[in-house]
């Protein structure tokens, strides 16, 4: 079997295509194999990018196909999902071909799947993508540049298209299986149901009106205990999405996993095409961090904005595949927020179309929110 640098699984979807073109246009030379259920996709696709490598047919959920994949290559990307279902089988697989392994996915619990039999021995990063991944590495750049940090505010929202493995993932998520709604970090402890959701709210960067659903994710759990924050106050937000909101009041099963996940998280996506139809897909991170520095009080904030959730998710993923396979990161389980250098990040970041703004800024950028009246 031909040797590659990189082996990219469910390559040719709209992650794999944007992290295959990111390595291609950062990394010239280097050589790939891309795989799929149909090697006729990834081969139209490796024909699109004119790099050196080769086109396979691979089954995640065939463990000899999936062993044939990972065999000869240097590193396994995964963009194959959906998450909860992939869970830790990519990752051993790659780790038996001695290939290191990244994933846009996985969050906590591959983390604990890969810990748990004690005999991981590669090279792992893990949530390699924009949420979780990029939510994590912005804020914790911001906190990092203060002596003493003591409170984040955050909104993040997006409104784009769904493909099935990510509006499983995301049912999951509101289920409780990557987070806790509602809850808030107080005195650097997580307290339960502690904030509501706001309605028609007034960001800066948002030009339009925005629902706000409090979510404290893994990721901003993490974030404050290792940042030694006293506060986290974390909102998702969202469209208007009359429709997303109807379907999901119905799929409060699927969010369990007590019922069909693979036919709610269909009737989503045509919920989420539904909203979006006549309106342009957007990214929004507002990130604001308040404490001290050197004993004067002090407020670091960053906003981003951007349309292409699957560009800035492969953009990370490639990141993070090149600087593994640049030897930057070595072997163990890694979160990519932990691992990637945000200034390098930030500077990729400015070099791509989707992202249309990036500001740094020394002062807050969270003020007072207008809310419509009669909302809460």
């Amino acid at each position: 079997m031909t040797e590659v640098d990189v082996a990219v699984l469910g390559g040719y979807g709209a992650v794999g295509a944007a992290a295959l073109q990111f390595v291609a246009e950062r990394r010239p030379g280097t050589t790939v194999r891309i795989g799929g259920r149909s090697r006729a996709q990834a081969q139209g696709l490796l024909d699109k990018l004119g790099t050196e490598g080769e086109a396979r047919q691979a089954d995640l959920y065939d463990g000899r196909s999936l062993a044939e994949f990972c065999r000869g290559a240097r590193l396994v990307l995964n963009c194959a999902g959906p998450s909860y279902r992939v869970l830790d089988r990519v990752a051993w697989a790659a780790t038996a071909a001695g290939a290191a392994y990244v994933d846009p996915g996985g969050d906590e619990p591959v983390f604990d799947a890969l810990h748990r039999p004690g005999t991981f021995a590669g090279t792992a990063v893990l949530t390699a993508g924009m949420q979780p991944g990029l939510t994590g590495l912005l804020p914790r750049h911001l906190a990092r540049s203060m002596s003493h940090p003591r409170t984040l505010t955050a909104y993040v929202g997006t409104m784009d298209r769904l493909t099935p493995a990510g509006a499983a993932d995301y049912l999951l998520s509101l289920g409780g299986s990557y987070g806790e709604a509602q809850a808030a970090i107080r005195n650097g402890i997580r307290v339960e149901r502690e904030l509501e959701p706001r309605s028609g709210i007034e960001l800066p960067y948002a030009g339009r009106r925005l629902d706000a659903y409090p979510y404290l994710s893994f990721e901003a759990e993490a974030l404050a205990r290792d940042l030694g924050l006293a506060e986290v106050d974390w909102f998702n937000v969202f469209e208007g999405g009359a429709h997303m909101m109807a379907c999901l009041s119905r799929l409060q099963g699927a969010m369990r996993g007590e019922s069909d996940l693979a036919g709610a998280a269909a009737e989503l996506t045509r919920a989420a095409a539904l909203d979006l139809f006549g309106k342009q897909p957007f990214q929004l991170m507002l990130f604001e961090v308040a404490g001290s520095h050197h004993g004067e009080p002090a407020t670091r904030s960053l906003a981003l904005r951007g349309h292409d959730t699957y560009a800035l998710t492969g953009l990370i993923s490639a990141l993070a595949a090149l600087d593994v396979l640049a030897g930057r990161i070595g072997p163990g389980i890694h979160f990519a927020s932990d691992v990637l250098e945000a200034r390098s990040v930030l500077e990729a970041l400015r070099t791509v179309p989707a992202v249309t703004t990036l500001e740094l800024l020394p002062q807050p950028v969270l003020g007072p929110l207008q809310v419509e009246e009669g909302e809460l």
